[in-house]
């Protein structure tokens, strides 16, 4: 007995719940008092439970003779508890996903040096163009720099971009005249000197990309949903302010 008990509770019946709907169980219907005194509860506590018990299916009355009689329904109807709970957690299944989704998203950061870095973020603004089809935003380029760092790289950069057709707008230094990405591919904006970083910052997709022209060259790429919106609005600022050809 103990046992039934115990598996009835976690199904959500109380203390009470438990004892009415067993004691109705043995005794078949019956008037409140009886129950009262069958179960050992006191007679109001009696009606509150009866009245649980009724909203969760698993007792119901008639009136006979101007009495109330109340009866267990079948056991079974303990399954069909389980199974609303259930058809209600699935329900509600898809929300939790998507909150465990948005908590799992983490900030990852990797850190490069030396010449190759500009191979590597280009391999992946490439590679995140094709899957998006989106734009890369590339703030404070000097393309001679670029150049000098890594031709054979950037050359294939280029191509690369006017071969899937891709697209990207950088923001350059007032008065360089050095443009070599294609005219199909490439929109230059001019910064005023003032507002010009000797630091190129990337953003493409989900993620930010920075390369130090330090002695030795280093990057940091960074995927963040939320870092790539904030500085994608502050390219867009930029953009505003920026000169044409």
């Amino acid at each position: 007995m103990e046992k039934i008990k115990n598996v009835l509770k976690k199904i959500g019946l109380t203390e009470n719940e438990v004892v009415v709907y067993l004691t109705l169980l043995k005794i078949g219907p019956s008037i409140v008092s009886k129950i009262a005194e069958k179960s050992e509860i006191y007679r109001p506590y009696v009606y509150d439970t009866l009245k649980r018990l009724s909203e969760k299916g698993l007792v119901s009355s008639v009136v006979k003779d101007n009495k109330k009689f109340f009866s267990a329904l079948n056991p079974s109807h303990v399954l069909e508890i389980e199974k609303n709970k259930l058809a209600e957690i699935n329900e509600i299944l898809p929300s939790l996903n998507e909150i465990l989704e948005k908590k799992k998203e983490e900030t990852k950061v990797h850190f490069y040096s030396g010449k190759n870095i500009l191979r590597i973020i280009q391999k992946e603004v490439i590679k995140i163009l094709l899957e998006i089809r989106g734009e890369s935003l590339v703030i404070g380029v000097d393309e001679k720099k670029f150049m000098e760092t890594d031709k054979i790289a950037m050359l294939q950069f280029f191509e690369q971009m006017k071969q899937h057709k891709l697209k990207e707008r950088v923001l350059v230094r007032e008065g360089d005249n050095y443009l070599p990405g294609h005219e199909k591919t490439t929109k230059y904006k001019f910064l005023p000197k003032e507002f010009f970083s000797p630091n190129s910052t990337f953003i493409f997709g989900d993620k930010v990309a920075v390369i130090l022209f330090n002695e030795p060259i280093c990057g940091i790429l960074i995927e963040s949903k939320e870092l790539a919106e904030t500085y994608r609005k502050q390219f867009e600022l930029l953009w505003k302010m920026a000169k044409n050809r």
